[in-house]
């Protein structure tokens, strides 16, 4: 493989529990809405903002008033994930991972549906500015089609001059490992904090997933 994209949510960044807390607290709160947690699964986790308010209210917002209720959601989400001290951390062997992929001269980029106000978040915050400029972060701008189209891992793939085929992509939701196969990823490795393992299980044993891991720690044997 000549490159590696990552999704970040979930994926590089533990963070499912902390959007599925914010769900939760901004549709109750705002809406007097209760998500179940296999609703978040199937329909909140993966989407983009403006995707999942679709699926929610259909048409009922404008695009603007859409836009404004995902800016008031991921301010719940970033007062989640800095409650703690320990919620910024990237996940286990993933600044490593970066070393590694910079000492050996492989590309990588990354596939996120969060917005600018997110990604911003995790440069400062988490450090990811280390390793990452924003030539190389595809983020939802409202402009191409979210997982699991593969327009995300596409785009990053080019920016980085290669094809998903040549490509290792780290995927942790369904419509991301989704995305990733969509994509012709080379390999793909799945991240098990989101989705069962049974479900993971079954992509990997249809072919269409090569490994499933817990954190990135030993990744390099998949280079």
């Amino acid at each position: 493989m000549k490159a590696v994209l990552f999704d970040f949510n979930g994926t590089l960044y533990d963070d499912t529990r902390f959007h599925r807390a914010a769900w939760r607290n901004f549709m109750k709160r705002k809406f007097g809405m209760e998500l179940t947690e296999e609703e978040i699964t199937a329909h909140y986790i993966g989407p983009n903002n403006s995707e999942i308010f679709q699926y929610c209210f259909g048409d009922r917002y404008s695009a603007e008033e859409v836009a404004q209720l995902g800016l008031e959601k991921e301010v719940e989400y970033r007062a989640v994930a800095r409650s703690k001290k320990e919620n910024l951390q990237l996940m286990p062997g993933a600044p490593e991972l970066f070393d590694l992929l910079v000492e050996r001269g492989i590309p990588f980029a990354l596939a996120t549906a969060s917005p600018i106000e997110n990604v911003e978040f995790y440069l400062n915050d988490l450090g990811l500015k280390k390793w990452f400029t924003m030539d190389r972060i595809v983020y939802d701008e409202g402009i191409l089609p979210s997982k699991p189209d593969p327009a995300f891992y596409l785009e990053a793939a080019k920016r980085i001059g290669v094809q998903a085929k040549d490509c290792i992509i780290a995927e942790d939701s369904i419509t991301g490992i989704g995305a990733a196969i969509n994509a012709g990823a080379g390999r793909i490795v799945a991240i098990d904090r989101s989705v069962s393992r049974e479900w993971l299980e079954g992509k990997k044993n249809a072919g269409e997933i090569h490994a499933i891991v817990h954190d990135f720690c030993g990744f390099e044997r998949f280079l």
